[in-house]
């Protein structure tokens, strides 16, 4: 029973992500919903791939979500300083590859995850729904974000940047 409620929430995860991800974004709210969306799709695949009870998946899959994990992190420690500095033109390729390796391995984790619950059976219906979500779209949609929003820099009241900045933190994925 956990294993399809966990498969539900990764299902919706990946439908309603979707049609955000494909939305034009330009300012920090926008940038903010679509990191805690990606934050949402690694805690549901996390807890997907780890209610399986599959050891070798879960080691395999908490290496993979490390990895990734510290590329999401890098990418918002990026836009906490072009928050506060502003973004240097020359960093803005070091976020998007963050971006793209993040990405790739919440895929992997996902992916993973999928294939741990089709093993665990009696979800195949669902499995199939989840296997045909993508993260490439989120990933596209925040990289698009971050372009828009480097050369944004402009002075703003201080507590709009530590609210910001507070946001950004809480969009950090979780350790696994």
């Amino acid at each position: 029973m956990k294993t399809i409620v966990s498969l539900a929430a990764l299902w919706f995860v990946l439908a309603t992500g979707a049609p955000a991800a494909a939305q034009s974004t330009t300012g920090w709210p926008d940038t903010i919903d679509l990191l805690a969306q990606e934050r949402s799709q690694a805690e549901t695949c996390a807890e997907l791939l780890k209610s399986n009870g599959d050891k070798a998946a879960i080691t395999a899959g908490r290496i993979t979500y490390d990895a990734a994990k510290a590329k999401a992190d890098g990418v918002i420690a990026g836009f906490t300083i072009a928050l506060v500095e502003g973004g240097k033109p020359e960093e803005l390729p070091k976020i998007e590859a963050n971006l793209e390796k993040a990405g790739a391995g919440l895929q992997q984790v996902c992916d993973a995850a999928v294939k741990s619950a089709s093993s665990a059976g009696g979800t195949k219906g669902v499995v199939e729904d989840i296997a045909k979500g993508a993260v490439g779209p989120l990933v596209d949609a925040i990289k698009s974000a971050a372009g828009a929003l480097w050369t944004q820099h402009v002075e703003k009241d201080k507590l709009e940047v530590e609210t910001i900045k507070t946001q950004l933190e809480a969009a950090k994925w979780p350790d696994f």
